[in-house]
């Protein structure tokens, strides 16, 4: 008894369904636009949130996996009172004490000191020259490690006229000098001739990107020619996650003590933690989350409205359709259930619709970024549960006033 009773009810769903499609290929025009304001609605929201979790992704990869990793840098703000003097940037010996001081105590971790070098007339090749979003980084230790770096192809320089570039230098020196491989080819940076020993991996990540344009050599050699040893460096930390903060404490201790700064005097340097980084990443991605989900809110909202209007329309043009159907049989409930599958019909086309597009114009940046395919999955959850409370809502007055409609009444009406 139990089985005919669930074969009757699955019977009737269909038949509710079949109904409703019928329904709204009747009235495609109508039923269309409202479709397509569900689908926008759901297109921004569930866009939104792929294009969040790519985003994540990719700061994962620069981030997640160094959470220890600290940077310490040159800051040059104005000091507080008379005057507008500024604190000199940290200049190579300050960077190479820092080193050793640190370094004593650092048993588990990497320590690196690098600089940019300024480029006047870019970074040339043969007879030609690379583009200019190519840039140059000099560094010394272990800046690889420290930023999660691999080399693909090659070895890491060994020499003070060696470099290792970035995967668009290799293929844009392949492209443009007609080679096979970049390894061995030369780059003449300032004057200075490089030999590529290496190519970086291409990293799915926020640091991957970065160092794609970019060349690296060492810089023993770099120093005197390319760059000043009073210029300003950086020092990157890679320490265990559970040790960060204590390292970005002694840090600080250790480069004021190199640089003689007393409480209240002007540093010129700043310490910058990786999960600091992924705080105010969550924090601006559960911004652009809320954002997302207003605007979405707001377009079922009209979406909602335009919905009932066109159910109310649909049962003032269909009533002598549900008198005769309240003829031959069918309930209140019968009638009150058909409207509302319609309702629900068109919201979940329109989610199904939104969802898929949404999804791909998600990870269209995703592409962009090299990261992997995102599905939001909770967000899609989220989506389908408030597509089906707006079919409901929207078709609360419509089916109600449908099945109240007096029998009579509806056959006389033309």
């Amino acid at each position: 008894m139990r089985t005919k009773d669930l074969r009757g009810r699955i019977s009737y769903l269909a038949e509710a369904v079949r109904t409703a499609g019928a329904n709204i290929t009747n009235y495609k025009l109508r039923s269309f636009l409202t479709i397509g304001i569900v689908c926008l609605g759901i297109t921004c929201l569930v866009g939104t949130q792929t294009a969040i979790e790519c985003l994540s992704s990719l700061l994962t990869g620069a981030f997640g996996t160094s959470a220890g990793h600290i940077t310490i840098s040159s800051h040059k703000t104005k000091s507080a009172g008379a005057g507008s003097r500024t604190a000199a940037p940290l200049s190579y010996p300050e960077a190479v004490d820092f080193a050793a001081r640190f370094g004593d105590n650092l048993h588990d971790g990497s320590i690196s000191v690098y600089t940019h070098v300024p480029l006047q007339n870019g970074v040339g090749y043969g007879s030609g020259r690379l583009g200019p979003q190519t840039t140059v980084l000099a560094f010394s230790g272990d800046y690889f490690s420290c930023n999660a770096l691999a080399i693909d192809s090659g070895r890491e320089f060994t020499g003070a006229d060696e470099c290792v570039v970035g995967r668009k230098v290799a293929r844009q020196l392949c492209r443009k000098g007609g080679l096979d491989s970049a390894l061995g080819a030369m780059l003449y940076v300032g004057g200075r001739v490089f030999r590529i020993s290496g190519v970086l991996q291409g990293e799915t990540s926020l640091l991957g990107i970065v160092t794609d344009n970019t060349v690296f050599i060492p810089l023993g050699g770099a120093l005197g020619s390319l760059v000043d040893v009073k210029g300003s460096y950086s020092i990157d930390l890679a320490v265990p996650k559970d040790m960060a903060t204590d390292a970005a404490a002694r840090a600080e201790a250790t480069m004021r003590a190199v640089r003689h700064v007393r409480d209240g005097e002007l540093s010129g340097f700043e310490i910058t933690e990786g999960s600091a980084a992924e705080r105010e990443i969550d924090k601006l991605g559960g911004s652009l989350s809320g954002i997302a989900l207003i605007i979405g809110l707001l377009t079922l909202l009209g979406a909602s409205v335009a919905l009932t209007n066109i159910m109310l329309i649909s049962v003032a043009e269909r009533t002598r359709e549900v008198g005769l159907r309240r003829a031959v049989g069918a309930s209140r409930g019968n009638i009150r259930d058909g409207f509302l599958a319609e309702s629900l019909l068109i919201c979940e086309a329109g989610c199904i619709i939104g969802t898929a597009i949404g999804i791909i114009c998600g990870n269209g940046l995703g592409v962009y970024l090299h990261t992997g395919v995102a599905i939001p999955w909770k967000w899609i959850a989220i989506s389908q549960l408030i597509c089906m409370a707006t079919g409901i809502a929207a078709c609360t007055l419509p089916a109600g006033r449908a099945s109240r409609i007096n029998v009579v009444e509806a056959l006389r009406c033309e």
